[in-house]
């Protein structure tokens, strides 16, 4: 379990702070000093796209991927894909959050923001590892997280437009895929709407 929760809260940080943000730099500096580890082999592709990208183009990125302008190529929340109206804070994010509660969570960011965003999802993951609290992850990722992550690594890696953000798309899925089978979970059934 411990590997999940370690890579969990890797990627979780990636995908809730911009990959320029202090927290993720100092992440991808224990990465890079722990290079012969194998979470620093995971991610050695991923810190040299940051390298290259630059700083600007990353920033550029993350706005447009995590925050929109106007329209959002790749909502990073669950409610918008999985609610037929695509709303944040919707009857899918009232669930999860009811989830959450029942696992006497609280994901308290200091702003008003659903508890569904992906990277959040996953840190809330990494949570429950350090527990060993296989059955809610294994609720986490089939019921609230599996459903539409697919649909919306998909659309992130599609409308990236850095290196980086397209690798940690393509990191994510295969991350989730192999966390999947390693726990023999599978997603609900539930009608994707964007």
């Amino acid at each position: 379990m411990e590997h999940i929760s370690t890579i969990a809260r890797i990627l979780g940080s990636f995908f809730y702070y911009p990959l320029t943000h202090e927290t993720n730099q100092q992440v991808c500096q224990m990465i890079a000093d722990d290079s012969d580890e194998q979470e620093g082999s995971l991610f050695a592709e991923l810190l040299q796209a940051v390298e290259a990208d630059g700083a600007e183009d990353l920033a550029m990125d993350f706005q447009q991927l995590f925050e929109g302008c106007e329209v959002m190529p790749a909502p990073p929340w669950g409610s918008v894909y999985l609610d037929r109206e695509q709303v944040i804070f919707g009857e899918t994010t009232v669930d999860y959050r009811h989830f959450l509660a029942e696992k006497a969570m609280s994901l308290d960011t200091g702003m008003r923001e659903p508890e569904d965003q992906f990277g959040l999802m996953l840190m809330a993951m990494s949570k429950l590892a350090e527990t060993n609290d296989n059955e809610s992850i294994k609720v986490l990722l089939s019921v609230h997280l599996l459903p539409w992550a697919p649909r919306y690594l998909e659309l992130m890696q599609k409308n990236a437009k850095t290196q980086s953000y397209q690798l940690l798309g393509a990191m994510a899925q295969q991350w989730l895929a192999f966390i999947t089978e390693e726990l023999a979970v599978s997603a609900v059934e539930k009608k994707v709407y964007f």
